[in-house]
């Protein structure tokens, strides 16, 4: 995050065309890196100094509108990329740091801006469809649907937790899979995580 901890505002053209979701992750990934605590207020004055256009009152563009924050940071909650919100400390998740690092490379590389109606890159969630889909539970789920065979172990593992990640991280990153395996339209892969889900408030 080098090219970022210094705060400084970086071109329009650079970041217009990104979504604000993972602009404002990228801003809570320039603080975290700095060593700091990321509180909502600090991301609000992170994301307006290196993107300022995006989020400035359309009347005052020297004056960030943290209403531009609300509804985003809701859907990552949500998708599973952060946790905290605006009451509490906000740090990014296993996910959320994938998001990033791969916002980074964007705003880094040439190709900075989308085409109109291009898909925003998001390598990281196809990774994780794709890493889930050739697990071996998946596969025997599909054997026998009615049965779903997973050990807590196997099933963090999954998920890309250890036995010392907090239940709480662990929920999380279930909803989050099932989410995008809804937005990937996998219904069968959706079907499998219900099941885990399900596993997992039985307590395995």
């Amino acid at each position: 995050m080098d090219d970022y901890c210094d705060a400084t505002a970086l071109p329009e053209q650079k970041y217009k065309s990104i979504p604000k979701e993972n602009l404002i992750v990228l801003g809570i990934y320039s603080v975290t890196k700095n060593g700091e605590v990321c509180s909502f207020e600090r991301l609000v004055k992170e994301c307006f100094t290196l993107f300022p256009k995006a989020f400035a009152f359309s009347r005052y563009p020297e004056w960030p509108d943290s209403l531009k924050f609300d509804r985003q940071m809701r859907t990552l909650r949500e998708r599973g990329w952060i946790v905290g919100g605006a009451k509490t400390t906000i740090s990014l998740t296993k996910f959320g740091e994938k998001i990033a690092e791969e916002t980074e490379r964007m705003l880094a590389g040439s190709k900075l801006a989308k085409e109109p109606n291009q898909e925003f890159p998001r390598g990281a969630d196809t990774a994780l469809i794709h890493s889930l889909k050739g697990s071996a539970a998946f596969k025997r789920f599909l054997r026998d649907r009615k049965r779903l065979s997973i050990t807590e172990m196997e099933l963090r593992a999954l998920l890309r937790c250890t036995l010392e990640t907090p239940e709480r991280v662990v929920r999380q990153n279930l909803q989050y899979s099932r989410n995008l395996a809804g937005e990937y339209k996998e219904q069968e892969l959706v079907d499998f995580l219900e099941a885990c889900e399900k596993t997992l408030k039985q307590g395995g």
